[in-house]
């Protein structure tokens, strides 16, 4: 029963993957041969839709090995990231960048996301659950010049 109702759960999650990401992968690097500057030669992973989803929000405060709070300004929100794409994007793994390319929330477009680990290792997924790290915008943009 489960078999037959699973493609009709996994169109429903990918029916929420509104977004589109371009997934990348360093492999080597670029040497340009007049500067001697070197950039990551980048491959392509996958293209196509996702999310960004977040939970938690819990406030939480980093303290010391001595006891001694180490947040200079108090108690700090946490939030946890995750980006999903369809079960059928297979072949990413953990490093990979995904760079959000479109999406209904303007303020997503062009963030940048490192993959940290899949979690959504099981038998009758519905997505591919990542848990990511967002790259801050002056890290990786070297990386989309060439």
């Amino acid at each position: 029963m489960l078999d037959r109702a699973l493609p009709r759960m996994r169109a429903n999650a990918e029916r929420l993957m509104t977004d589109s990401f371009t997934v990348t992968r360093s492999q080597g690097e670029i040497v340009d041969p007049d500067t001697g500057v070197s950039t990551p030669k980048l491959v392509q992973v996958y293209k196509g839709k996702g999310k960004v989803q977040t939970s938690g929000g819990v406030a939480s405060q980093a303290n010391t090995a001595s006891g001694e709070s180490s947040n200079v300004g108090g108690i700090v929100p946490v939030w946890t990231l995750y980006l999903h794409f369809p079960v059928s994007a297979t072949g990413m793994q953990p490093g990979d960048m995904a760079a959000c390319d479109s999406s209904a929330d303007s303020d997503l477009v062009g963030r940048k996301f490192r993959l940290v680990n899949l979690q959504s290792e099981k038998t009758y997924a519905t997505a591919r659950r990542w848990n990511v790290q967002e790259i801050p915008k002056n890290e990786g943009d070297d990386a989309d010049d060439g």
